[in-house]
Parts: structure tokens; C-alpha cells; sequence
């Protein structure tokens, strides 16, 4: 009997020694703001992953295009729609529409046939600025937002910027695109 009043007394002992220790006022570490910096480093639940990469034309009424990054999730035929093209001035135009992405396809024909690994559907604003008198010259920004639809890209989200800049050179008609593609832990 003794032993065990001995052994309840021990374990009421060390429990009362660990609770101080674990409470938020009586911190050991009182540097780190316990409240905020682990439970909101525990509550994050979105990873997000940079990528970068060109978009080149693959048509030439320039509506089919390929993205081609350092992430293969964005990386595949493109197929652009131009919604909206409003005049601001002589020089500025602001543009809008839709995009389709098709991860893992290189050629519009492997997007016909159903060969690719997943599916963006993307939404898209943009400013247009011509840069000579004629036209013939220009820069364009544009932004979008998408989310994957289908297979491997299902249920993440991305964001892109596109950026060209047309000196009239064949070479320059091409998109610099960065991002970040976000998923759910």
C-alpha cells in the first residue's frame, strides 16, 4: 500500500514539474512569441512554388501558343481567347480573356487527341502599349489567374505574369513568363 501512495505522489510530482513548463506564460523559450509564430507556421496549408519560363507562338492567328517553364505542371500547349480590347488612348490598349492550358502536350493535335496530363483554365488582364508611330512595335503585360481542372494540376491554383516585349524581330514575338503555382498540404 505504501508503494503505491508513494508511486501517486511521484507521479502527481512530475506532473506538476511538466505543466508549468508547457503552459504559454511560463514559456522556456521566451523569445518566441509562442502564440503567433508556431501556430500560424502549424496553420499554414498553401505551398507555393516560383517557376519561369517563355511562351512561343504555335499558330500563326497567334491563339494556339507553348509554354515552356522550369515547372512541368505549367508546361504545354496554350490556347488563347482575347475577350476584350479597350482603347484607353492613341498608344494604350487594355486587354482581357481566357487561356487553356494543356500540361504535357506539344502540339495542339496532342491536345485534340486527349494527350496531356492536365488541364488549366486561366483568366487573364493585360495592358498593350505601342512603342513607334505605326504600331509595328509594342509592349504587353498581362496577368493571370488559373486553376487546374484536370489530372495532375487538379485542385492547384497559379498565377502568371506575361511579358513581351515586340521589336519586330521574329525572335521577340515571345512571352516571358514567371508564377507561382500553389497547393494544399
Amino acid at each position: 500500500m505504501k508503494a503505491k501512495i508513494l508511486l501517486f505522489v511521484c507521479l502527481i510530482a512530475g506532473i506538476a514539474i511538466l505543466l508549468p513548463g508547457c503552459s504559454e506564460d511560463n514559456s522556456q523559450f521566451p523569445d518566441l512569441n509562442q502564440n503567433n509564430e508556431v501556430s500560424n507556421a502549424l496553420k499554414s496549408k498553401k505551398i507555393p512554388t516560383q517557376f519561369s519560363g517563355t511562351c512561343t507562338p504555335r499558330s500563326e492567328d497567334l491563339t494556339i501558343w507553348y509554354d515552356a517553364t522550369d515547372d512541368e505542371r505549367v508546361t504545354g500547349i496554350s490556347r488563347w481567347n482575347t475577350t476584350e480590347v479597350n482603347q484607353i488612348d492613341d498608344i494604350n490598349f487594355e486587354l482581357a480573356g481566357t487561356a487553356e492550358i494543356f500540361v504535357g502536350a506539344n502540339t495542339i493535335e496532342d491536345v485534340n487527341n486527349g494527350e496531356y496530363l492536365g488541364k488549366w483554365d486561366m483568366t487573364w488582364k493585360g495592358s498593350q502599349t505601342l512603342t513607334s508611330p505605326d504600331g509595328s512595335t509594342f509592349r504587353i503585360v498581362g496577368q493571370g489567374v488559373g486553376a487546374g481542372t484536370e489530372g495532375t494540376v487538379f485542385g492547384l491554383t497559379a498565377r502568371w505574369k506575361y511579358t513581351m516585349v515586340f521589336d519586330g524581330s521574329p525572335e521577340s514575338l515571345m512571352y516571358i513568363s514567371k508564377g507561382k503555382i500553389t497547393e494544399e498540404l
